[in-house]
């Protein structure tokens, strides 16, 4: 019984012998339809090719806004470069509190605990300085054993004090919240303290560090005076 012959549409192909056998004779002009069918699924092949070339090939990398500022802007340029940084301070005046509590207190500045600092009036935060109060752990003492509580005045007018260590985690965690609203208010004064990249470190370094077991140990804190920066 002879096979039925399996066609494949798209290439007009067959695969019995009989129907090659019985095909008549090519014309002329069945020759030019052909070679006309080649050339076109030529050209449509290098069309298609040329636009998967077209996606394949990288565009011309636009113009960067960093040079576009650069050459708009050369002496931001220039200081990146030195080193200088733009940064929250920038274009700010800086006024500080001197280096004793008489200097401080002659000069209007206030003691802030939360800092640990003397501050001038208008780096003086209230609202952090209450939250870090609300924390049953605040407190500050003039010996190592933590027996004696110290006054806030008292604790303005002394070189260092004592406090435990889950009060100093208390003032790091407050210090990232004012640091926080400071910036999120873009607020025309801030102190010394909240733009130091040294205490930002330490603080940082000081909450991957400390263990629960550790909270009631006592740590050491300096008094200092810190400036404040203020946007005319």
């Amino acid at each position: 019984m002879a096979s039925t012959p399996e066609y494949q549409p798209f290439l007009k192909y067959s695969d019995d012998p009989a129907a090659e056998e019985t095909s008549p004779p090519q014309h002329p002009v069945k020759r030019r339809t052909t070679v006309l069918s080649h050339v076109l699924v030529f050209v449509a092949t290098s069309l298609v090719w040329g636009f998967v070339v077209f996606l394949i090939v990288p565009s011309p990398m636009p113009i960067s806004s960093t040079q576009v500022s650069a050459s708009t802007h050369p002496t931001i340029l220039e200081n990146h470069l030195a080193g200088i940084r733009h940064n929250v301070t920038s274009g700010k005046r800086l006024i500080n509190c001197g280096n004793s509590t008489e200097e401080a207190k002659a000069q209007g500045c206030k003691y802030d605990i939360l800092l640990n600092h003397w501050v001038p009036g208008p780096c003086f935060d209230k609202e952090s300085v209450d939250e870090y109060r609300d924390d049953n752990s605040w407190g500050a003492f003039s010996d190592i054993n933590m027996t004696h509580r110290l006054t806030i005045d008292e604790m303005s007018n002394r070189d260092f004090y004592w406090t435990s260590i889950r009060d100093h985690i208390n003032h790091c965690a407050i210090m990232w919240r004012r640091q926080f609203y400071v910036l999120f208010d873009e607020r025309r004064a801030m102190d010394t303290v909240v733009t130091s990249p040294g205490h930002t470190e330490h603080c940082s370094q000081y909450l991957m560090d400390v263990t629960e077991g550790m909270f009631k140990e006592p740590t050491k804190t300096m008094r200092g005076f810190a400036g404040c920066w203020i946007k005319d």
